[in-house]
Order: structure tokens, then sequence, then C-alpha cells
């Protein structure tokens, strides 16, 4: 039917137009003569209308409670009342939703695309549309690395974050605590992610508590509080061995790995970090980082073998897969340092360290400025070695950036 004959009798054709694209509202009369014209009634229109809302809240919930399975299945329900969306007021959330789904599953090719759209209809959106459209380019943001910017969203979305219920304000928390971390801003992290998991624990989002003790983990390691990390690594090593083991298990494995490196448990880190070597993907990033704490606590221990030597090459040549300087540099650094400890500190200081500062990871650079300030002592040189230990207490200050 088309609008000059559905309006025919009713109302004008511009009338009706304005009707169908949100720009007037209708009164009741004219409504219910289009709807009986179309053979429709306003009742059944009201429950098809709650029902897609209904469907579009279960699939926004589905993607924050990381519930791949339910959400994959939404997916295709909304997919297949795809038209009844975009002709309805719900156009808006469909394609915010769907903008959602598309970042969480990594197809930034297909967010693009979302994206592109959502700016051209953005001017249509009420206030809580906009809200979500603030949050969800924050999240954006943080898929592709552009931290700074995801943090000042995330704030602003966080300024009125308006009734969209307390799971919306825990991801937002989440993803702040995320972005902090990633910059290495550790003291921020910890305070956003704590308010995370304490939103999650009251709304029993079991997989979102485990990923805020992660983070709340990484930054009690980063700012040098083991004892806090290994409390948190403990329960939560049983927890994803139990649940978890086939994704989240091994990533708390190499965490607590490192955390007992990093508290000198040199004994304790080779169960665990064997362990890891076992279950994790060869040749992936994480095989990487397993490697990187395997080689040093060898070291650390003066265990240094054939294997040590054949897997320092295994890393150089994960870190040319992966395109990754920071794995490079320590394979070079580790091997020049177990060879000469003179060899070792040139390189740190020539190549490691100000890799580590250019890129921001200044609890690994603290960990290397000891080793550098222990070597310069040992030499009789104080000069350099108090230079370093200036540049150790500016680096801690960096790690504290503080959440305002």
């Amino acid at each position: 039917m088309t609008q000059t004959e559905l309006s025919e009798g009713i109302c004008s054709t511009s009338h009706l137009s304005k009707i169908e694209t949100n720009m007037y509202a209708a009164n009741e009369e004219t409504v219910g003569m289009l709807l009986d014209k179309l053979g429709l009634k306003l009742e059944e229109v009201s429950e098809r209308l709650n029902e897609m809302k209904e469907l579009l809240q279960e699939f926004i919930e589905a993607i924050f409670t990381q519930d791949r399975e339910l959400s994959k299945s939404l997916y295709e329900k909304v997919l297949e009342n795809k038209d009844y969306m975009e002709a309805s007021e719900l156009v808006n959330l469909y394609h915010l939703y769907m903008y959602r789904y598309r970042i969480w599953n990594q197809d930034l090719e297909g967010a693009r695309e979302y994206s592109k759209i959502l700016h051209k209809i953005k001017n249509t959106f009420n206030t809580i549309e906009s809200n979500v459209y603030t949050f969800f380019q924050a999240i954006y943001f943080t898929v592709t690395e552009k931290h700074e910017d995801a943090i000042k969203l995330i704030k602003s979305f966080l300024e009125n974050p308006l009734p969209l219920g307390n799971y919306w304000i825990a991801e937002a928390y989440y993803q702040l605590s995320y972005a902090h971390i990633s910059i290495n801003q550790n003291e921020a992290g910890l305070i956003a992610s704590k308010k995370a998991y304490d939103i999650y624990v009251s709304e029993c989002n079991f997989t979102r508590q485990i990923h805020s003790q992660m983070i709340i983990g990484i930054c009690y390691m980063r700012l040098g509080l083991y004892n806090e990390a290994l409390g948190i690594y403990k329960p939560l090593l049983r927890n994803t061995r139990m649940h978890y083991r086939d994704s989240l298990y091994f990533s708390i494995l190499i965490n607590y790995s490192r955390c007992l490196y990093l508290s000198k448990e040199y004994v304790k880190v080779q169960r665990y970090i064997d362990e890891v070597l076992e279950i994790v993907e060869q040749y992936s990033p994480a095989h990487a980082t397993s490697l990187l704490i395997w080689l040093e606590n060898t070291l650390k221990r003066n265990r240094v073998n054939d294997q040590w030597h054949s897997r320092i090459h295994v890393l150089r040549k994960i870190s040319e897969m992966i395109d990754s300087k920071y794995y490079y540099h320590y394979s070079v650094y580790l091997e020049k340092f177990e060879f000469s400890q003179v060899d070792g500190v040139k390189y740190a200081v020539k190549w490691l360290y100000p890799y580590l500062i250019k890129s921001k990871n200044y609890s690994d650079a603290r960990e290397v400025i000891e080793a550098i300030i222990d070597y310069y002592n040992q030499v009789g040189d104080p000069v350099q070695a108090k230079e370093y230990y200036d540049q150790w207490r500016s680096l801690i200050e960096k790690e504290r950036t503080l959440y305002d």
C-alpha cells in the first residue's frame, strides 16, 4: 500500500510521512483510522513493540554478562526483525546495540560501518541514546588502543549515566579500569576496577567479577603490593580452573607466576610456569609472556642450560611472528646478561629501558632500572647509580596517576 492510498480520506500524504518518520505525533483518532485501514489493532502493535524492546534488552544484557552463546542466538533474532526495528522507534537502539556487538566480537570493519550509520542519525538521539553512543564510542576507542580518548568519554558517561541500570555503570567502571591499566595508570585502574567489582557482585555477574579481579590483581602487582595481588590470584586460580579452564585459567596462571617471581618466590614460580607452558597456545603472545617469566626465573635460580638457550631463540622467533619489540628486546637483554652482566646492562641502558619508557611500561622499566642501579653500585659508580635511582623514584610517581 502506498502512502497516498493509506492516507486517502484520513490525512494528507505529507502528514502521514511525518508520522512515519517520528517528526509528528499523531492523535489517537488518526492512528486508529490508519491501523483500521491496515487491518491492525493497537493492542497488537503495542505487544509487538514491547516484544522487540525486551529482545533488545536481553541482547545487550547478554553482551554485558559475556554470555556468548546467548548473545549469538539473540543477535540472530534481532537480525530477523531488522526491518521492523528500522521502521520503529527502536531504530536508534537497534543500530547502537549492533555496533556494540561488532566491537565485542572484534569485528572492527563491521563496527566502522555501523559507526557511519550512527554518525548520520545521531541528531535524532534522545538523551539516553546519546549517552549510550558516548559509552560505546569509548569502548571502540579502547579496542583500537586510543585509551586517553576512551577515558574522557567514559568519565563523561559516568557524570550522568541516566536510568540505564547498575550493570551499565559496572561496565563503564570496568572499561575505565581497563583503559587506565592499558596506559599504566595503575592506581586509577585499581580504584575503577574495585567499583566495578562491587557492582558485579551485587548484580551476580560472575564472569565480570573474575575480569575485574584480574585487573585488581594486575594493579596490585604493578604497584608493588605483591601480597595483596597473591591474595586476589589464589581464589582466582581455583575458580578459573573449575569454570574457565579453557579460557581464563592460563591467564591467571601467568599473572600468578609473575607475581611470585616479583615476590622472589623463585622455587614456587617453577611449578606454575611449567604448567602454563604445557597448556598455552604455542607461538602466541601468552606463550611469549610465559617463556619470558620462565627465562627470567631460571636465570635467577642459576639453572641456565641448553634448554634455556633454546627457549631464548623461541622467544625471539615469537617476537618476530607477532611483531613485538618488547619480547625481542627482552630476549636480547637476557641473553647478553647471562653471558656478561656488563653487556646486559649496556643493552638495557641503550635499548630495553628507553623502549619501556617510550611505551609507558613503567612497572617493567622499574624492574630493569633496579638491575642497572645494582650494577653501578657494584662497580663503584655512585654518580650513575644516583641518576638512575632518581629515575626510579620518578617511575613510581608516573605509575601513581590519580583518579579524579
